[in-house]
Formats: C-alpha cells, sequence, structure tokens
C-alpha cells in the first residue's frame, strides 16, 4: 500500500494532504529499483553457490568419476609393478644365473622416463597431481618392460647356444681319478706352503704322480701354453661365454696357443714346474674374469652326495 503523508498548516488549523516533487518521485522509483537489483543478484549468487545447474552437476558428475578411474587405474599400476618386480628378481636370479648371465643393474631397471618439462602441459588439468603420478608410473611400467624383454630376448639368444655351451663349460675332472684324498689345498685363503704368509689360492690342487694326463673340462681354445713365473708350464683355456681354465705346474704342454680342444682331451702332463712342493695340478675355474671354486664344476663325474663331499673338502678353512 502506496504511503500518504499530512503536514498541519496553522493557517487553515487544517492537515493537508503532501505530494512528492517530481525530483523525489523519480528519486523513489530509483532507490526501489536500485534495492530490487541488488537483492535480485544477491538471490542469484546464492542460488549460484548452493545449487549446481544441471550442466554442471553432470561436469561435477563426471568429474568425480574421472577421478575414481584414476585413483583404480593406479592401484593397479602398483599391482602390475609388483608382479613385475617378482619376474624381475626370478630373471636375474634364476633364468640368468642359469646361463651365467650377469643381471641387469638397479640403475637400468628403474632409469629415468624424460625430462623435467614431460608433464608441464597436465599441470593445469583438474586434480592434476592424480594425473601426473598415473602418468608418470605408466610411463615407468613401460620402460621396466621393455627393458624386462629385451632381457628375455638375451636369454632366448642364450637357449639357442644351450648345446654349444653345454658343451664348453667346465664340467669334468681334470684328472682321472676323483679321489678325494688327492686334493691338496683348497680354494680360499691358506697359510702358502712356501713364503709362509697367508694367501689367497685361486683354484685347488690335485696331487698326482709325475706324468699323469691332464685333461681339458670343456671345449675351447688355447690361449696360453707357456712356463708362467710361479705356474711354471701353465695352459690356459678359454672357453668362451665368460669361462676360462687354467692348468699349472705341468711337467709338458701337450697344445699351442690357437689350438681347439675338446673335452676330455689331454693338454698336458703332472709335473712340479714353478712354486711348488712337490708334483700336482693347480686347477683353476674363471669365470668373466674372477675366479670361482672348482670343485663346483665337478657335476659331470659324480653323484650328488660325492658332489657336496667335493665341494666341503676343497673349501681351505
Amino acid at each position: 500500500m502506496r504511503n500518504i503523508f499530512y503536514r498541519y498548516n496553522p493557517q487553515t488549523l487544517a492537515y493537508e494532504r503532501v505530494y512528492p516533487s517530481k525530483k523525489q518521485r523519480i528519486w523513489g522509483v530509483f532507490r526501489h529499483l536500485l534495492i530490487g537489483a541488488f537483492i535480485g543478484t544477491a538471490l542469484f549468487a546464492i542460488a549460484m553457490y548452493a545449487f549446481d545447474s544441471p550442466v554442471e552437476y553432470q561436469l561435477r558428475k563426471e568429474n568425480r568419476l574421472l577421478e575414481s578411474q584414476f585413483k583404480i587405474l593406479l592401484e593397479r599400476i602398483n599391482e602390475d609393478q609388483k608382479v613385475l618386480k617378482d619376474i624381475q628378481r626370478r630373471d636375474d636370479e634364476l633364468y640368468r644365473a642359469l646361463f651365467n648371465a650377469d643381471p641387469i643393474s638397479e640403475s637400468m631397471r628403474k632409469s629415468g622416463v624424460g625430462g623435467v618439462n614431460r608433464y608441464q602441459a597436465l599441470m593445469d588439468l583438474p586434480f592434476s597431481e592424480l594425473v601426473i603420478e598415473t602418468t608418470y608410473r605408466l610411463d615407468q611400467l613401460t620402460r621396466q618392460l621393455y627393458v624386462q624383454s629385451t632381457s628375455y630376448d638375451e636369454l632366448l639368444e642364450l637357449v639357442k647356444t644351450k648345446e654349444e655351451r653345454l658343451q664348453c663349460i667346465p664340467a669334468i675332472l681334470p684328472l682321472n681319478n676323483n679321489d678325494l684324498r688327492r686334493i691338496g689345498s683348497g680354494f680360499g685363503m691358506r697359510l702358502h706352503p712356501i713364503y709362509g704368509v697367508q694367501k689367497f689360492h685361486a683354484g685347488i690342487d690335485l696331487n698326482a704322480a709325475i706324468g699323469t694326463p691332464i685333461f681339458a673340462t670343456g671345449d675351447g681354445v688355447v690361449e696360453l701354453s707357456k712356463y708362467s713365473g710361479g705356474y711354471g708350464n701353465c695352459v690356459i683355456i678359454d672357453h668362451g661365454f665368460g669361462y676360462k681354465t687354467v692348468y699349472g705346474h705341468n711337467k709338458e704342454n701337450l697344445v699351442k696357443v690357437g689350438q681347439k680342444v675338446t673335452r676330455g682331451q689331454q693338454v698336458a702332463t703332472v709335473g712340479m714346474t714353478g712354486d711348488t712342493t712337490g708334483p700336482h695340478l693347480h686347477y683353476e675355474v674363471l669365470v668373466k674374469g674372477q675366479p670361482d671354486n672348482p670343485a663346483k664344476y665337478f657335476f659331470m663325474e659324480m653323484n650328488p652326495d660325492q658332489w657336496e663331499e667335493m665341494l666341503s673338502v676343497s673349501m681351505n678353512q
């Protein structure tokens, strides 16, 4: 209801109605419009903040679904990486060990997948941290799968040469007699019989009479056949695949450098040349340049019980 105003007129002693001026009427209309606009804007803002439009509601729903899918994907990547880690462990400790192949280094398996700006374009996306983390883990998994695939390709090539490898591995005794009492000195630290000091013994000493035949323990090529310092007359055979064998203190070498030999072929005779206190064969097995206990490679001529006993006897305590 419109307000009506009256003013008392002392001359007429009566109340007279007061009519607003044109300026006041214009200001009144403007004021009401201004108040109405303010209230309308406030209500609209409250409605926009408190309630989603159908489009916004749908977008929020899709974003929540997308976020949940990224979280599920990240969990699946984590599970896949656990499975891959077990495969990598078996690859290094079993498959590659069977073929005397070096394990793949941890640094290579976990090598980088790009520069620092690789994921810069993802920074502006919703829940960007989750998107970047998922993308990074997926890239990492892809890289590790590639390295593992390459490893299996290498193992496949080793399988193709299995027969040749088995023939080249030094797997028999270099002397005919496998009497365990013939080991004069085993593999490892020992008191040197001549110099009287603790010194690492890189092979085993097999006692035998002078002139006893010495046989190649695997197929290979003669790398050295001459007098060599403390080893005396010495023969070294390169079997390939990282294996070499050394035959020292020989009376006579029967092979020449570059000559191909086969497992069981006589290459020398037992003697006592070089630094020795009696006739015996000093026999070494080198695996990729590092000495290994030769008794580990006598498995072709022994049953399991004999082999375990040989291993025990062959280690210097």
